[in-house]
């Protein structure tokens, strides 16, 4: 390429030949076909898409280059701008999109078709999602598990394959299925696709029908991959588990789970001992239902991370941690030395009966330490 047309210094010329390279092994096939030179497809890539239109820096767009190798080919450049279309169409900015530049390779990488079938299923009659919705949605890192599952590209192929294998987990409850699954053909990678989508209409109808979810599009714009949960497997059970064992109404069930859907994917087995453990500090069987309405995410928290916090208010004289817990159940979730010893610390220098004063009012440490001083 001429140096007018990438107009970079001479001691950047290794990245240079680095890119060009790459791109003249990756367009000839392409370039047979269409015609197409080498600086057309940079032009329509560096220039135009990374450059011009994402508002990158030529240092910042040849990196991206470099781990996109797709925007060196005809295909593969047309596609990206396709992509950035669909997103702009859908309401998101490009600088929004460029802020992301450790997401950028792998948003640009997707097949802007299967990105518009994820589109028209969001917004369908399953899901409802407004347009203005899904954009922000699908830029947002939260997304991205469901995005590699029915858009997946190479990288995030390999990162699934990976993943599967450390965990010894997969789709199929079998790491070596899932691995192969990712090699077979097109067309039964096509197939493979299509059932998700069917079992995603399973999910969404389940959810509203079953269990009652009257806005869908904000549970899955808090937890996407809550789509791709088995209904049978998982989504029914913890349901079950929270009307039966916790005494969750069934009318309750709905707006619990608006207020935590990451509820969904959470094992019982892990919310049974987070159940029991809340037991043995004297919290009352009888107020679980009223505390896990109010502050489902309780469920989900680790036993480890809560004991510090039971460990400091026994230091500070709270004799029933349980009746505490109960009058407010977050405090289990904050931070001993950001939240409660700053706050205590300031309490004793203020009143001459702190001790009685944190047992009688524990909503104290809730309050933003600007608001407590």
């Amino acid at each position: 390429p001429r140096k007018s047309f990438l107009d970079v210094p001479e001691q950047r010329n290794d990245d240079i030949t680095t890119i060009t390279t790459t791109a003249a092994t990756t367009i000839t096939a392409s370039s047979k076909t269409t015609g197409e030179t080498l600086e057309d497809t940079l032009e329509r890539s560096l220039r135009g898409l990374l450059t011009k239109t994402l508002g990158l820096r030529r240092y910042d767009a040849r990196k991206v280059l470099r781990t996109c190798p797709g925007l060196l080919s005809v295909r593969g450049s047309k596609s990206a701008v396709q992509i950035m279309t669909i997103m702009s169409k859908l309401g998101v900015s490009e600088l929004s999109v460029a802020r992301n530049q450790a997401a950028l390779p792998t948003l640009l990488s997707r097949s802007p078709s299967g990105m518009f079938r994820l589109v028209s299923f969001l917004s369908s009659s399953a899901i409802r999602m407004p347009f203005d919705q899904i954009g922000p949605l699908l830029r947002r890192k939260v997304s991205r598990e469901l995005m590699d599952a029915v858009i997946p590209v190479p990288a995030s192929i390999s990162a699934a394959r990976q993943d599967a294998a450390e965990k010894s987990l997969a789709l199929d409850d079998d790491p070596i299925a899932e691995a192969a699954f990712w090699s077979k053909t097109r067309e039964e990678r096509k197939n493979r696709i299509d059932e998700l989508y069917r079992n995603m209409t399973r999910t969404a109808l389940t959810l509203r029908n079953e269990i009652g979810t009257t806005d869908l599009g904000k549970v899955i714009s808090a937890y996407p991959s809550v789509l791709l949960l088995d209904v049978d497997r998982q989504i029914l059970p913890v349901a079950r588990y929270l009307m039966e064992e916790l005494d969750i109404m069934e009318g309750d069930l709905a707006s619990v789970l608006h207020l935590y859907p990451m509820l969904l994917g959470k094992d019982i087995i892990e919310m049974e001992r987070v159940v029991g453990y809340l037991l043995s500090l004297g919290v009352q069987e009888d107020d679980l239902p009223s505390i896990f309405r109010a502050f489902p995410a309780l469920l989900t928290m680790k036993i480890q991370d809560m004991q510090p916090v039971v460990e400091y208010l026994q230091s500070i004289g709270v004799e029933d941690v349980g009746v505490f817990v109960t009058r407010l159940p977050p405090v289990l979730g904050y931070s001993v030395e950001k939240e409660l010893k700053p706050k205590w610390q300031f309490l004793k220098t203020v009143s001459m009966h702190a001790k009685f004063e944190i047992k009688k009012f524990p909503a104290y440490f809730s309050y933003p330490f600007e608001r407590v001083i």
